[in-house]
């Protein structure tokens, strides 16, 4: 494939044997993977501000630039098949009511896994603090890694407080221990303090439940079956399964919702890990990454998402035309109009007025200087 219609995926970098830390990241490439696989190759980018919807995954084409993920799966899937491209497609062998089912699911999923992803990853304050911070961090090039990381925490605040999932009681937030030069000091714990525990321990549960009722209708809909809908991987098992992975592969300080899922849905567990290995194969899986990006001063100023292809000039109309004329006229007798004001105004008389006694004044002070 040449460069110019090579098929680059820009995503946000991997961690934890997956190859991106994002959800919607990592839902594109395992998607492409099962789709198209050996026909693009990855760009590791942490600059959203790149794509022309200013957030990633995003994808160049020829002069396409396509974002974010849903355009980025139907720019893959109309693709003609072809003998590079035998199955561009992943849902083409569903039927019509399965088809409109599976995009009902994917903005489930999207809105309520995805909820509980940036919970564990932003909101808990051990997670925060002791993975998901370092880990974006150590991505970022100096200066960017001492501000984009709060950045963007900050902005999934506005989501997460609408469901009601942000910055919720964490283990970090239980009574430490005391050290034992302080031990001496241990009082019994007050009715104020057993009502605050007891206040970290409901939180926490109303948020398993909140997850409890999303993964039981997943694991309903999976049933006993290997994938979702087909025989064959579709989009809502690349969907669900990138979620799932990053929520039992990421060493989470605080295992809330891991703990929860390898308990108890060991079926949602073992289909991500299947449709991992299916788009990853032991051996001859690897997808070609592109040189990682320099960075220089443009890259500190915040410049406007990049365009996508420019279309052709349309024709004007009529209206149009005599719009524009209306226009440049207007503009033309304001600029008239004003040069017409100030010259009759008397305001350039006066400035150059004030100029001559400056200068006589300046004369008359060196005068006075010699005298």
């Amino acid at each position: 494939m040449s460069q110019s219609s090579q098929l680059v995926l820009h995503v946000w970098p991997g961690q934890w044997n997956l190859p991106s830390i994002d959800p919607s990241c990592l839902t594109a490439i395992l998607y492409l993977q099962l789709a198209i696989p050996g026909n693009f190759c990855i760009s590791e980018c942490t600059n959203p501000d790149l794509s022309p919807t200013g957030q990633l995954p995003f994808l160049t084409h020829l002069h396409n630039n396509i974002s974010p993920l849903p355009p980025i799966l139907k720019y893959i899937s109309a693709c003609l098949p072809s003998e590079k491209l035998p199955a561009p497609d992943l849902d083409s062998y569903l039927n019509a009511s399965e088809k409109s089912q599976q995009v009902a699911w994917c903005a489930h999923v999207e809105a309520n896994l995805g909820d509980l992803v940036m919970h564990m990853f932003y909101s808990l304050n051990a997670n925060w603090s002791r993975l998901t911070y370092t880990t974006i961090a150590n991505m970022l090039p100096i200066p960017q890694r001492y501000y984009v990381p709060a950045r963007m925490r900050e902005s999934y605040r506005p989501r997460l407080e609408a469901v009601q999932l942000w910055n919720l009681p964490g283990i970090e937030q239980e009574e430490e221990k005391p050290h034992f030069w302080e031990r001496e000091k241990l009082r019994e714990p007050t009715e104020s303090d057993r009502k605050e525990k007891f206040k970290r321990v409901f939180e926490r549960e109303k948020v398993l439940e909140k997850a409890r009722s999303s993964l039981d209708k997943y694991a309903r809909l999976l049933g006993e079956k290997r994938y979702f809908f087909s025989d064959r991987p579709t989009t809502i098992d690349v969907y669900i399964a990138s979620h799932i992975l990053l929520l039992i592969d990421a060493p989470f300080p605080d295992p809330l919702l891991q703990t929860l899922l390898k308990e108890s849905y060991p079926t949602l567990t073992a289909h991500a890990r299947q449709i991992h290995l299916q788009a990853f194969p032991a051996t001859g899986s690897n997808i070609p990454l592109l040189p990682p990006q320099s960075y220089t001063l443009r890259t500190l100023i915040p410049w406007p998402p990049a365009k996508t292809r420019k279309s052709k000039p349309k024709s004007k109309s009529e209206d149009d035309i005599r719009f524009d004329r209306m226009r440049w006229g207007w503009i033309a007798v304001a600029v008239f109009t004003a040069v017409f004001y100030i010259a009759q105004s008397g305001i350039v008389e006066a400035v150059r007025n004030l100029d001559n006694v400056d200068e006589e004044g300046e004369m008359l002070y060196v005068d006075e200087d010699e005298e």
